[in-house]
């Protein structure tokens, strides 16, 4: 039995056939999909709130003939307790092992989502939530974004820049951080990282001094990257890399040292106002990417948002194919 709980646990080899069965269900050849997906039930577990993973999961499964279940942890299902060995005498009533035994029972598929907490990097890193689910599981796992990654947003961009560019081998691929308003995971960064690496392309990472990306995503991207004959780099200057690049991603994430900081990190913030991203940032043939929401002119600029050249919709859209794609494939494990 296989989960989609990280990127790091497939070859970019297997994650170019997901985009690929993606890309053709989306061109109308999706009797495969149907037949993997009809008649079966996922089950989705949201600990933190949602308007495209909930959405662009059920009708991943009610198009090809399956059926959804969607709860909220703390709203209409009890709190849920994930470590073990714990003395269970504070808010969650339900533990995990029980909770993920019972649900495997219900479905034929489980998803997850579960913000970091950003009070520890070691902590995010462990990725404890999901996780645990897939430990305790006896159904598929698949991860709709945890503190360390979020897959499908990172193959549903996959599939956007194929898409766009028609190829991505050795294009160029800039993520560029941005300002924010409050401290934010590094979960879509990533995965959009992972995801750019493994399709081949020359990644570039755009962020302020203490903000880089943890470091065993960084090395995984920077072997993808070789295998392909492409480069990694890191900068601190977010404007030089935007022009001449094929796809400008922006993404507001937190610093480690702030973790458990709010306070300060809203004021570091501050000091980095002018990376926003605005239209002249872009070439003329750049394409724009966000994974929403988005907070404008705070992260980017109205005039770039309102720009032909910004696919965020064409992004949010291909979460509902590529999500299709990864549940065909592990209900045929």
């Amino acid at each position: 039995m296989k989960h989609m709980v990280s990127m790091l646990d497939f070859t970019p080899r297997e994650l170019a056939g997901l985009i690929e069965r993606a890309a053709q269900s989306k061109a109308g050849d999706s009797a495969a999909l149907r037949r993997a997906l009809s008649g079966r039930v996922l089950v989705a577990v949201f600990f933190n709130p949602s308007l495209r993973t909930r959405v662009s999961f059920e009708l991943a499964m009610k198009r090809f003939g399956g059926d959804a279940v969607v709860l909220s942890v703390g709203r209409d299902a009890w709190k849920i307790e994930t470590r073990d060995g714990v003395v269970m005498d504070g808010e969650a009533s339900e533990h995990v092992r029980e909770a993920a035994a019972v649900l495997s029972r219900y479905g034929d598929l489980l998803a997850v989502r579960s913000f970091a907490r950003l009070h520890s990097e070691d902590e995010d890193a462990r990725d404890e939530v999901v996780r645990s689910f897939a430990r305790h599981a006896s159904v598929p796992v698949v991860n709709m974004e945890s503190a360390m990654e979020h897959p499908c947003q990172g193959l549903a961009d996959w599939l956007t820049m194929c898409e766009q560019l028609g190829q991505t081998l050795e294009r160029r691929f800039v993520l560029r951080w941005a300002p924010h308003v409050k401290p934010l995971p590094r979960a879509v960064p990533h995965s959009a990282v992972l995801a750019a690496a493994a399709a081949g392309m020359h990644v570039t990472i755009a962020c302020p001094p203490g903000y880089e990306l943890h470091p065993a995503i960084l090395d995984r991207a920077a072997t993808w990257c070789a295998a392909a004959g492409a480069r990694l780099d890191v900068v601190h200057d977010p404007q030089p890399a935007c022009r001449e690049a094929d796809v400008v991603y922006v993404k507001s994430w937190g610093a480690p040292r702030f973790y458990g900081e709010p306070d300060a990190q809203r004021a570091d913030f501050e000091r980095y106002r002018d990376w926003m991203l605005t239209r002249d940032d872009l070439g003329s043939q750049t394409k724009l990417m966000h994974c929403l929401p988005v907070r404008r002119n705070v992260v980017i600029a109205d005039d770039a948002l309102d720009d032909p050249r910004c696919v965020v919709a064409d992004q949010a859209e291909n979460r509902m194919w590529v999500q299709a794609a990864v549940l065909a494939r592990l209900s045929e494990e």
